[in-house]
Formats: structure tokens, C-alpha cells, sequence
């Protein structure tokens, strides 16, 4: 990424923010590190994994506490070096949060399954921890009893010690009667026990001198009678030294052992700590993973804020990519133009570097090669660089950037940042250079953001295809600008309002207006005409884009209700009409009320002409569906009168054979033999399991020709001969339309009819549509299509399954 544009965007200040969050030396190292990245597999995993951070932290987050940067010690270790107890004691450390780390991430594997891969990768130093804790106190001593032998030297000092004591304070008492001290105590020097004896009375204490005071009035003598003692003292000391030395040295050696180990440990536990900051600035910003799309230079953020604003921040709605590839920013000064334009690349970078980005669910960005910005007035007196010069020094760079791609035979897929272009120079020069770079990096199909106050480029950006308007708001009542950002529409400068509310008198305020040329009072008058009809429309459609989502709700629901109304009616068939018709009543109900709303839904959109239509077509599907179930209710009615009929039981059954099923008082053939005791059997276009001990012998028929079909066909001649190809609903109303048409194909289906033609007539074409919905539906229909030769939109040719 370009160094600049990551420094005017701030960049560096989220990094350190960053850090702060890390809870060790490495982690922070690692994060002052990080840089965006155009690899869409890398971004991609960064995310997960501060996700899965940020869920854990909402749980219960792990704990780095205690871990330093132990590996000049391992290197120490490994080269021999004695390793001092407070050393030891931090690689214990180490030891001990690979142990804590280990057993959070095999409770938390299922949570954050990427972290736990690395998290279990950890080992475990059960011995190490072990060993140095038995060795060591925690305040860095090693503890008398570290080896048995230690304690056994530890024992003898602490003898020879005591026994010292006794004889010291007993020789005290006595020279102190004497009067040959100079104080009645004890003392140490050269780490022997000596008695301080004024120096005229040397000679009267037996003894070696081992040290003077300054004014050589006292002389510090250990007595003959403890010589043999200090001396045993001092060599079980050093004794203790030696033995402890020899302990360290054992531990040194066994973190040598495991020092590869630990280091690499060490690595890990940083990437955690790295990974787990993300997820600690995430949740202090309010964050969201953004989604991550293979489209483009595509952007859409929802409600995204400036990560380094503090206080009321108001949130901005923006996107770019799809509709239009440059976005031309106007409005005010301290509206927020800037601000929106760093709160775009800002999100950028922080994406493109894993980070969460505080924004609303729903955000999507795409993956830049390259972020640009030119932001900011960086003037340089050294190098005699005016506000102009510097901006179009940067721009420069850009545009040799982009060539340098496009010369490569690249794609350009840069996303380009320009605060006031064109400003600085002359109104009119400046504006035309403006639109020509404009134009220029549209064409080379970076996406591109600019933020001006030229009138010009507001109509440039209306009459360029991909162009698009967008400006911060003001309220012209309180003269305050709103920060609110809005697409589709270009803002005014608001110069004399604003000049007006700092206290500029409103005369000069008038004049101004008036010297402004007619040309240009003109052209914002006709400027601010088109944003007002912008505005308008972005309302209206607004308002049509939530009437339709709510009709689509609407819509899903209701066919949820009908296909639950299909499925309980069929199971209303198969197991009796016991509580069909309450079922039938309850849901024609919830439809009811689902078509009411439509119908008010219907009344506030633009469509509202076809959305009746939809209406009818939704009552038509209803209303067929409460009549082919009255036709059940008749049928089941039928069926206890032919439970009189006695027919006598089918002895077997074999592939072909025609039944009658009185379950449904129809007859049928048998398609296939399941098995001992069920049988598939075809009942017009529908095919159904039947016990077999639930069939009967067909009724006898009538001889239909001298040679009759064969018995299979039998049905399917009698039918013929009475069902034509043709049937008129015109001038039915749906039910009774849907009624007859359902019958009419179970009859043309069992007849063996391969086409057959509707006549529903024109109309309103509600009728058509009914009947379109329900072919659509039912299982004998293969197709259907409007009548080309005869009818036309009047009548439907249908083809029916063989």
C-alpha cells in the first residue's frame, strides 16, 4: 500500500491503537507490524480468526498474563550459560501459560475451530513446571530443600549458627562487665562474628582483628573461642553455594532440552495474543466482520463510523461499484465531506488488514490492490510547494501509478481518495483539470471519490454514465450541518448561510448575492431543482424498495400457508375428515388476513394494478383449494354408499390389473406389486400405496365394441369416448373455473388425452392467470402455453403427461 495514503488516512493510529490492547511484548510487536494486504485468501482468514476472538472474549477470554520475551534465555540455556532463579522463573512462566492456554483452547474448540488449530498446537512441560517450582521459591530463592543434600548442609549451618550465638553472647556478657567494649553487641565483618572492642583494651580480647572504625577508637575482634566455629561455618556456606550452583545448572540444562520447543511455543502464544488484540479493538469499536466479495471494487457500507472520532459520531450509508464507479462528495465546509472520505478508506485499510471495521451487519467490501489519497494540505516552503503544487504532486504519482498497471496489462483495481480537487488555482482551471482527471481515472476503472465545491463538477458527474452525486446535508433552519452523507443527490456550498451564521452582517450577505451572475444563480437554481426530484425519487423509492420487501414477506408467507393447506388436506384424505374442516376454516383465515394486507400494501406502491392481479390470482389458488376439498368431503360421503355395494375382495393382484379402490371411490390399475400385501396403484394422474386387502373386483361394464381392448385399456375407452379436448370456463368465476378444470383433467388423463386446449377468454386476464397458477401446479400437466393460431391470449394449449 502507498505509504502516503496510509499515513494521511490515519492508518498508523489504529495500529497503535492496536497494540495497546496486546498483553505481551511480542503480541504488541506483532500488531505494530501489521499492514493491509490484497490477498483475498489471507484477509479472509485474518477475519475468521478475529471473529472467533471476538466471540471468545464475549465468553470467557484467556488469560496471557505473566509471559516475557524468554528467548535470549532459551538461546542462553542452550549455549551453557547458567541461568540465574528469577530467569528460570520466567520461562516457568511461559511453561505454565502453554499449559493455561492449552486447556482453554480444548474447552473452546467448537467456538473457534481456527484458533483452536493452533491453540492445540501448544505442548505441555509438566516436568519443567515441576522441577523449577520444587527448586524455587517464587520470590527467586532456591528453597532450602531443593536437594537433600542442600538441606542437610542448611541443617549443619543452622547448627553451627546457633552455637555461635550462644558463645558470642556469653563472651558480651563478660566483657562487658570488664568495660572493654565499645557497645555490648554483636557485629559481622568480613562475614565472621566480632565483638567491637574499644582500642586501648585490645589487648585484653584474645582474638583476630578483621576490621577498624573510621576514628580508630574501636577495633572489631572475633575471639578465639568462636574461630573454629566461623571457620566451619564459612566452609558449609560455601558447601551451599556449590550445591545450589549445581541445581541450577541441572534446571538450565533441562530447559535446554525443551528450549526449541518453548520458542516456538513462545511464537504461538504472540499470534494468540496478536489475534486476540483484534478481537479486543473490536469490541471496543462497536465492530463487524465485513463480508469479503469477489465482485470487483465493490463497496457497501452500512452505518459505518470513523474509528478514531469520539463522542455523537453519526454513521454513514455509502457505497460504490455496482450503479456507479466515481462519487463526486459536495456540501459545506465542517460538513464532513473529508471525514466521509477517510471513513471510506480507513474501513478499507482496517479490512484489508483483518481488522473488524465499526460499521452494521451487512457491510460488504471488496479487495483493493491499491488505496490512493490525496487528502490534506501538506505545503512545503523547503521544497516552495503551494497548496496546488502539493495536491497535484500526489495526483501525479497516482496517475503514474495507474498507467504503470494499465501498461502491464493489468486491471485496474485501485480505490482513489481526492479531497478538493482542483482546488487552490483558478475556479475555472482548477474545475476543468478536475474533470478531465475525473474522467481519466473513470475510464481507467479505478473507483473513485472526490470531494469539491465547483458547481461544475456536480453537473459533470450527472451527465457522465457510472457518475454519481453525493453530499453531506445542512440544515437550513438551524444553519448546522447535519453530517448525515446522502447518495444520488449533490449539496450546495452554503457559503453566505454559513458566513451569515459566524456573524458576517447580512447586508454583505445580500450584496453577495446578489453579484453572483445570472448564469450561475441559474445554474443553481436548475442544480437544486434536480436534487430536490433526486431527493423525491430516493423517497419514493425507498418507500416502493420496503413495500416490496414487505410484499415479498408477505408472499413467502402466504405460499408457506398454502402449501401447509395441501399437505393437511392430504392428510385429511388419507386419514378421514374428521378435523378437515376446521383445519380448512383456520387457514383460510391466516389467508384471509394475509390478503388484507396485501391489498393495503398494493395501495401505496406504484404497481398497484398488477399487484391486484396477484391478489386475484392468490384467491383464486385459495378458493380452489376450499372447493377441491368440498369435492373430497362429497367424495368421502360417496364412499359410505359404496361401502353397500358390496363387491367382492380381489383374490391377486398382478401388474395392470384394474381395481376399485373405495377409499376414493374410483377405480384404477395396478402400476406396480410392493410387496405380500401392498400394491401401487394409479388413480388417474396421482399414484398411491394401497393395502391389498382393501381392493375389490371392478363393477362389471357393458361390452363396448366387438373386439374389445384389453383390460388395462379398458377404462381409458370408455373415457375416451366421452371426454373431449377441449373445455370453456369463459365466464366462470374462479372457483367454479378451478372446480370444473380439475375434473376435466383427472377424466382427460385416465382417458389417455396427450393435449387439450382451455378457453378462458380475455378479459382482465385474472381469470388466465388462475388458471395458469394451477396448471403450474398439477402433476398431469408436462407444459402449457398460451394458444398462437387460435384463441390467443383467450385460450391455453396444454400438454398432458402420458
Amino acid at each position: 500500500m502507498d505509504p502516503r495514503s496510509l499515513r494521511v488516512l490515519e492508518y498508523a493510529r489504529i495500529v497503535e491503537q492496536l497494540a495497546d490492547l496486546a498483553a505481551t511484548s511480542l503480541g504488541r510487536q506483532r500488531c505494530q507490524q501489521l499492514r493491509p494486504s490484497s490477498d483475498p485468501s489471507w484477509i479472509s482468514q485474518q477475519l475468521t480468526e478475529t471473529s472467533e476472538a471476538r466471540r471468545l472474549l464475549d465468553a470467557v477470554p484467556p488469560s496471557f498474563g505473566g509471559i516475557t520475551d524468554v528467548r535470549a534465555l532459551l538461546q542462553k540455556s542452550q549455549l551453557g550459560s547458567l541461568l540465574e532463579p528469577s530467569e528460570l522463573l520466567a520461562i516457568r512462566e511461559l511453561a505454565q501459560a502453554c499449559q493455561r492456554q492449552l486447556h482453554y483452547f480444548r474447552q473452546s474448540e467448537a467456538q473457534a475451530p481456527n484458533l483452536a488449530e493452533l491453540g492445540l498446537r501448544l505442548q505441555e512441560y509438566p516436568h519443567l513446571d515441576e522441577e523449577i517450582s520444587r527448586c524455587l521459591s517464587d520470590d527467586a530463592n532456591i528453597k532450602t530443600d531443593a536437594s537433600h543434600h542442600l538441606a542437610t548442609l542448611h541443617s549443619r549451618a543452622q547448627r553451627l549458627y546457633q552455637r555461635i550465638q550462644e558463645r558470642m553472647n556469653s563472651l558480651v556478657e563478660q566483657y562487658r562487665h570488664r568495660g572493654v567494649l565499645q557497645d555490648p553487641l554483636v557485629v559481622q565483618r568480613a562475614s565472621r562474628w566480632c565483638l567491637p572492642v574499644q582500642s586501648q583494651f585490645q589487648s585484653r580480647v584474645k582474638g583476630i582483628v578483621h576490621d577498624r572504625s573510621d576514628s580508630g577508637a574501636t577495633v572489631f575482634i572475633e575471639p578465639l573461642d568462636v574461630v573454629d566455629l566461623g571457620n566451619e561455618l564459612r566452609e558449609t556456606e560455601l558447601a551451599i553455594e556449590e550445591e545450589e550452583r549445581r541445581i541450577l545448572q541441572e534446571l538450565t540444562a533441562l530447559v535446554a532440552t525443551r528450549a526449541d520447543d518453548l520458542t516456538q511455543d513462545l511464537q504461538r502464544i504472540s499470534v494468540l495474543d496478536f489475534i486476540f488484540a483484534k478481537g479486543r479493538l473490536s469490541l471496543a469499536q462497536n465492530a463487524v466482520e465485513p463480508q469479503i466479495t469477489n465482485e470487483r471494487g465493490y463497496l457497501n457500507l452500512n452505518g459505518a463510523c470513523h474509528p478514531l472520532l469520539h463522542g455523537e459520531v453519526v454513521p454513514i450509508d455509502f457505497w460504490i461499484g455496482e450503479d456507479f464507479t466515481t462519487l463526486v462528495i459536495t456540501g459545506p465546509n465542517t460538513g464532513g465531506k473529508t471525514v466521509s472520505l477517510k471513513t471510506v478508506g480507513l474501513l478499507a485499510l482496517m479490512a484489508q488488514s483483518g481488522l473488524h471495521i465499526p460499521a452494521e451487519p451487512g457491510t460488504v467490501i471488496s479487495v483493493f490492490d491499491a488505496v490512493y489519497a490525496d487528502i490534506g494540505d501538506e505545503q512545503s516552503i523547503e521544497q516552495s510547494l503551494s497548496s496546488f503544487s502539493s495536491h497535484m504532486t500526489q495526483i501525479i504519482k497516482i496517475v503514474s501509478r495507474v498507467s504503470a498497471t494499465q501498461r502491464q496489462g493489468r486491471p485496474v483495481n485501485a480505490l482513489v481518495l481526492l479531497d478538493e480537487i482542483g482546488a487552490g488555482t483558478d475556479p475555472s482551471e482548477g474545475a476543468a483539470l478536475a474533470m478531465s482527471l475525473l474522467e481519466w481515472l473513470h475510464h481507467a476503472g479505478s473507483r473513485t471519490i472526490a470531494t469539491t465545491h465547483y458547481n461544475e463538477l456536480k453537473a459533470f458527474a450527472y451527465s457522465r454514465e457510472g457518475m454519481a452525486n453525493a453530499s453531506v446535508q445542512f440544515n437550513v433552519h438551524t444553519l448546522a450541518p447535519t453530517y448525515h452523507l446522502q447518495i444520488g443527490a449533490a449539496g450546495s456550498s452554503n457559503a453566505f448561510e454559513i458566513a451569515q451564521r459566524l456573524g458576517l452582517a447580512a447586508e454583505l450577505t445580500t450584496r453577495g448575492r446578489q453579484l453572483l451572475s445570472g448564469e450561475s444563480r441559474d445554474f443553481v437554481l436548475a442544480l437544486e431543482h434536480v436534487e430536490r426530484t433526486q431527493r423525491e425519487l430516493h423517497a419514493e423509492r425507498t418507500q416502493a424498495r420496503q413495500t416490496q420487501q414487505e410484499l415479498e414477506r408477505l408472499r413467502q408467507r402466504y405460499e408457506r400457508d398454502a402449501a401447509d393447506l395441501e399437505q393437511q388436506r392430504q392428510e385429511a384424505i388419507a386419514a378421514g375428515f374428521d378435523d378437515a374442516q376446521k383445519i380448512v376454516a383456520e387457514t383460510r383465515a391466516r389467508a384471509d388476513e394475509i390478503i388484507r394486507q396485501l391489498q393495503e400494501q398494493a395501495e401505496h406502491t406504484a404497481e398497484s394494478e398488477e399487484l391486484r392481479g396477484q391478489l386475484k390470482v392468490a384467491e383464486a389458488e385459495l378458493a380452489a383449494a376450499q372447493e377441491q376439498f368440498d369435492r373430497e368431503q362429497q367424495r368421502a360421503a360417496e364412499q359410505e354408499e359404496a361401502a353397500r355395494i358390496q363387491l367382492p375382495p380381489v383374490e391377486e393382484v398382478s401388474r395392470g390389473d384394474r381395481v376399485y379402490v373405495p377409499a376414493f371411490d374410483r377405480e384404477g390399475v395396478v402400476r406396480e406389486v410392493l410387496d405380500e400385501e401392498t400394491a401401487l396403484v394409479q388413480i388417474g394422474s396421482i399414484s398411491i400405496e394401497v393395502n391389498i386387502t382393501d381392493l375389490r373386483q371392478p363393477p362389471e361394464e357393458p361390452e363396448l365394441a366387438s373386439s374389445p381392448p384389453a383390460p388395462v385399456q379398458r377404462v381409458q375407452v370408455r373415457k375416451q369416448l366421452g371426454v373431449s379436448d377441449e373445455i370453456e370456463v369463459r365466464g366462470m368465476t374462479v372457483g367454479e373455473a378451478l372446480a370444473a378444470l380439475d375434473k376435466y383433467l383427472d377424466d382427460a388423463a385416465l382417458a389417455g388425452l396427450e393435449h387439450v386446449r382451455i378457453i378462458h377468454g380475455k378479459g382482465t386476464g385474472t381469470l388466465r392467470r388462475a388458471v395458469h397458477v394451477y396448471l403450474h401446479q398439477h402433476p398431469a400437466v408436462r407444459d402449457f402455453q398460451t394458444a398462437e393460431r387460435a384463441g390467443g391470449e383467450g385460450a391455453t394449449e396444454v400438454d398432458l403427461l402420458s
